[in-house]
Order: structure tokens, then C-alpha cells, then sequence
């Protein structure tokens, strides 16, 4: 019994002590997707921040593949002191139930830390498809079952699973084409190998502005006060929504306290007037979730996208 005691102890004062001396060395940010995206250009913003606190650089390591899966496991099987984070996205409540043998459970092999910022999504397309709006589209597709295809950054990802909600609430066939992130997929929606995408509005409206593409609507449940003339899905769809959320994770064990610091960091960076007036205008929004939110939220997601890809008739690979 007294030693039993002594071990808890022990290990009470060793975690404690791991805390206050956090961090000791560089800490590795895994970004699951290929480069470009919005999830590096937020995890080199946290990485300036971190930096700047506690002295310590944090490597951004991009690790795309599998819809994020395989930066995800990476990280899932890292130690757990802290030294080695997940820059992740909604993606984490998605991939799940399209994947065969998944090789780690979001719920139990890793653990929330915040979620920072969140992004509307747009339906853009090539210049050249004679459709300027929700209802021409669908129109468009019923008329050319299994025509057109769209991109995605991977399988399970929020891009991918946002068109087959609406492919299923509009009741039209349109091809799913996979890529290890959205530049790729965005340049062949330009040049005409693809049809159509759902893209952050961050990433997609450059190239609106630029001409390169055209953007007929908004993914969010009602217009966007500086975007007034791009309508909502819901407007032809009612009910129809769909956003993607940035967050950071951790190993499962990471002690505790190293959680609530990371946390704590994480939403005093993102109330900051600078970084507020830095994303802000590329269409980012900042959104903060302490760790309990945020596992409430992954939890809700994880039962609203069972059975978005269950009424598409999606099976695992």
C-alpha cells in the first residue's frame, strides 16, 4: 500500500515537473495535407506564436495522404509529452467511415486540444460549364447523370463529403476524384479535367478574382455579409451546411497539464487583435474551443457524418 502510494506520487511530481519545464526542446507539427493550404499557413502562424512565448521552434512536417490519415496516425503513435502536435481538421469526425481498417480511433488515440479557426466553404467551377448558380447545376446534372466530376483533397475530407451531401439532397450522380490536397484539384478544375470543387473560400476566391474560376455558392447556412452576392447552398437545398474546422491534437497520455497549457496558448494567440486582423480578410474565421468543446464538437460531428455517408451509400475501402 505504501509503495503503491510512493509510485502515484512519483508519478504525480514527474508529470508536474514535465509541465513546468514545457517546452524542452522543438516541437513537431504535423500538417496532414500536402503544402498551401490553409492548415500550414495556421500551424506557421502558431508556430511564430509559440516560438515567441516559449522560445522554442515548432517544425511544421507536412505528412499528406489518406485524407489526412496518415499525419493523423503518425501522430497518434507519437509519445505523448507534448513535443509532437496535429495540426488537424474536421476531416478527423469524417475519414473514419470510409476507411477498411482504420488505424487509429480519433476519440481514444488522440486527444483535443483547440480548435482555432473555421472556413466557409465554395462551390467553384470551370469557367467553361454553363452554370451560374445552385439550381442550374443541379439542373445541369440530372441532365448529365455521372458527366461531371469534382475534386477533393482526399477521401473523407469535408470537400469530399460536402458534395455527397448535396449530391444526395439534390438527388444528381457526379464522379468523386481524390487528390493529396486542393492546389492540385483546383488547377484541373481550372483547366477543365475537372468540373467542379468545394473549396475553403480562403483558397477559392483568389482564383475567383484572378478569372481563373467562378464560384456560383457558399456553403454556409445564409449569405456572408462581405460576400452578399454569393448565395447559400440552403437557399436551393434548405438545411444544407457545410464548414471546415482547424484544430490541434495531441498523443493520448499527454499529461494533462501540458493539455490545459497548450490550450491556453492556443486561445489567448487567436483573441489577439493581430492575428485576428491578419486572417481575417482571407475569409478565416477565428472560432475558439477550449479541449472540452472541442471533444464535444468531434463527438457531434462523428454522429452527423455516420449518416451523411450512410445516405450516400458510401462503403469503406
Amino acid at each position: 500500500m505504501v509503495r503503491a502510494v510512493f509510485v502515484l506520487l512519483a508519478c504525480v511530481v514527474s508529470t508536474a515537473v514535465a509541465a513546468q519545464n514545457y517546452p524542452s526542446r522543438p516541437i513537431r507539427m504535423i500538417v496532414p495535407f500536402a503544402p498551401g493550404g490553409t492548415n500550414e499557413l495556421l500551424a506557421r502562424l502558431i508556430g511564430q506564436k509559440f516560438l515567441e512565448k516559449w522560445g522554442q521552434p515548432v517544425i511544421p512536417e507536412n505528412r499528406p495522404g489518406a485524407g489526412g490519415n496518415i499525419g493523423a496516425d503518425a501522430v497518434a503513435k507519437s509519445a505523448p509529452d507534448g513535443h509532437t502536435l496535429l495540426f488537424g481538421t474536421n476531416t478527423l469526425t469524417m475519414s473514419a467511415f470510409l476507411v477498411r481498417q482504420m488505424p487509429f480511433d480519433v476519440q481514444k488515440d488522440l486527444v483535443p486540444v483547440a480548435m482555432v479557426a473555421t472556413t466557409p466553404f465554395i462551390v467553384v467551377v470551370n469557367n467553361n460549364l454553363p452554370v451560374r448558380s445552385v439550381a442550374e447545376l443541379i439542373s445541369y446534372a440530372r441532365a448529365h447523370p455521372g458527366k461531371l466530376s469534382f475534386g477533393s483533397p482526399g477521401n473523407g475530407t469535408p470537400h469530399h463529403l460536402g458534395t455527397e451531401m448535396f449530391k444526395t439532397m439534390a438527388g444528381v450522380d457526379m464522379v468523386h476524384v481524390p487528390y493529396k490536397g486542393s492546389t492540385n484539384a483546383l488547377t484541373d478544375v481550372m483547366t477543365g479535367n475537372l468540373q467542379l470543387m468545394w473549396v475553403t473560400i480562403n483558397v477559392g476566391m483568389p482564383l475567383v478574382a484572378g478569372g481563373k474560376v467562378r464560384a456560383i455558392a457558399i456553403g454556409e447556412p445564409r449569405r456572408l455579409e462581405n460576400h452578399r452576392d454569393l448565395p447559400a447552398i440552403a437557399e436551393t437545398l434548405p438545411g444544407y451546411e457545410v464548414t471546415a474546422w482547424y484544430a490541434v491534437f495531441a498523443p493520448a497520455g499527454t499529461p494533462p497539464e501540458i493539455v490545459s497549457q497548450l490550450s491556453a496558448e492556443l486561445m489567448r494567440i487567436f483573441r489577439l487583435p493581430e492575428v485576428r486582423d491578419r486572417l481575417v480578410p482571407t475569409g478565416v474565421e477565428i472560432t475558439v474551443q477550449d479541449a472540452a468543446q472541442l471533444r464535444a464538437t468531434v463527438a457531434s460531428d462523428m454522429a452527423r457524418w455516420r449518416k451523411v455517408v450512410a445516405d450516400a451509400g458510401l462503403k469503406p475501402e
